[in-house]
């Protein structure tokens, strides 16, 4: 996880539900880029330090931090890593579903939360991402998924991101979803839902204020960073998918 700004003082509320969760995770990381904050976290994180979170000092890439940051620099892969957003009330049952469903399906990316990619009439684009309906059970290269509700990673993917490097900062530099899911679909790893059907918790209050939906969906720049990340092969193997969706 992730935070910045205002977010500071709320950030703990929605660490606090996935430490009531009926499972916990081997390891917290809290990932922030200004350095008092690190070393002078609020008394709400210093209480949960007591219990096991990890702050850490990380460059700043806006919402690639809670991705990049451990990736760039995890000595292996032998674990799946799970990202969660700083401004949402986590149910109890939140990781233990996704780590079922990545046993079900260890090779997955998996998520929560996911919106089924639509392609435009040439099948050279994509149609508008405001227009994309919830996504599919899956896996599937047409799912995108959406960090906000949580996204399990599975250790082939972890290498895969590494691989990639940080090509993110020209393409999607404030869109981490648009990076993940462009690197799924051009090797292969499919996205797949945890439960039947894409599901969005509540937010905590007040912490929208900051919100990059705000810019990213409301503003259409999701779009501009759609098109300047994806490639002619993407699209291409997208196409693909549609037509055998389409055949059942």
């Amino acid at each position: 996880m992730t935070t910045y700004g205002q977010r500071l003082k709320t950030a703990h509320i929605a660490i606090e539900t996935i430490a009531k969760g009926t499972v916990l995770p081997s390891r917290f990381m809290l990932y922030l880029d200004v350095e008092k904050d690190v070393l002078h976290p609020t008394k709400a994180l210093k209480r949960l330090m007591k219990r096991g979170l990890e702050i850490h000092l990380a460059e700043n890439l806006g919402p690639h931090t809670k991705i990049q940051w451990w990736i760039q620099n995890a000595p292996d892969f032998s674990r799946p890593h799970i990202v969660a957003d700083d401004d949402i009330f986590y149910p109890n049952w939140w990781l233990e579903r996704i780590l079922e469903a990545a046993q079900r399906e260890p090779t997955s990316v998996m998520a929560h939360r996911a919106h089924r990619i639509v392609l435009s009439d040439d099948k050279k684009g994509l149609a508008p991402y405001n227009s994309w309906p919830p996504g599919i059970k899956g896996p599937s290269h047409l799912n995108f998924a959406t960090c906000v509700s949580g996204v399990l990673f599975p250790p082939n993917f972890l290498e895969i991101m590494r691989k990639a490097g940080d090509g993110f900062r020209e393409t999607c530099p404030r869109a981490d979803d648009i990076w993940l899911t462009f690197q799924s679909i051009e090797h292969g790893v499919g996205i797949g839902l945890v439960a039947e059907e894409s599901i969005e918790f509540d937010n905590i209050p007040g912490s929208q204020e900051q919100a990059l939906h705000k810019t990213n969906v409301s503003e259409q720049q999701n779009d501009v960073q759609l098109r300047q990340t994806f490639l002619p092969s993407t699209y291409a193997l997208l196409a693909e998918q549609e037509r055998l969706l389409e055949q059942g």
